[in-house]
């Protein structure tokens, strides 16, 4: 073999090393935490440079100084599926950033096909439109907002659901957006 041969070679080994241990961060840094505690502590312990940390709409950790835009990732305290901090809960009713996600979890009961597509409406407009359900019944979505950051201002934006029409018991209490916080970070 040549010195380039196992130069490159060399270098392909460091690089499939990389990126399996950038593969298993990322997936652990999805959840699941066992608490607040345990989120921030993680986070504290990463070099990824600016950062940005939310939990349940809280800004619970921020690294100003470092390369880069500041890398933004928001979790949520998982009540109805797996009682944890996680980034997706997994659940329809737990809360969650990716609105079509949610959306989809709800029609398709937690991803079990064959889906029951209804309309859905976000903040008590229509938001998705399908032709053979009937106009008011469906899916209703509220948007939360929580603490400002660099890439939300005036505040990172989530999505809780509310309720479905029609629905064939008492209705259950609305979940409410909790307060923004003023806290001190860590």
């Amino acid at each position: 073999m040549t010195f380039k041969a196992i130069a490159l070679a060399l270098i392909g080994a460091a690089a499939v090393a990389h990126a399996a241990a950038a593969q298993a961060q990322t997936s652990y840094s999805q959840g699941p935490f066992a608490s607040e505690q345990a989120l921030v502590a993680y986070w504290q312990g990463q070099n990824f440079g600016q950062t940005e940390i939310f939990l349940d709409g809280r800004k619970v950790h921020a690294r100003t100084t470092g390369f880069g835009p500041p890398l933004t990732e928001m979790y949520f305290t998982c009540k109805n599926s797996s009682l944890d901090i996680r980034v997706h809960c997994g659940h329809y009713k737990d809360p969650d950033y990716d609105l079509a996600g949610l959306i989809d979890l709800f029609d398709t009961n937690n991803h079990t096909r064959p889906a029951y597509l209804r309309d859905a409406y976000l903040d008590g407009q229509l938001f998705v439109d399908i032709g053979s359900s009937t106009n008011g019944t469906g899916s209703y979505w509220k948007t939360c907002i929580g603490d400002p950051s660099r890439n939300y201002p005036s505040g990172i934006p989530y999505y809780l659901f509310q309720r479905v029409v029609p629905d064939f018991g008492p209705l259950p209490p609305l979940p409410k957006c909790p307060p923004r916080s003023s806290q001190k970070l860590r």
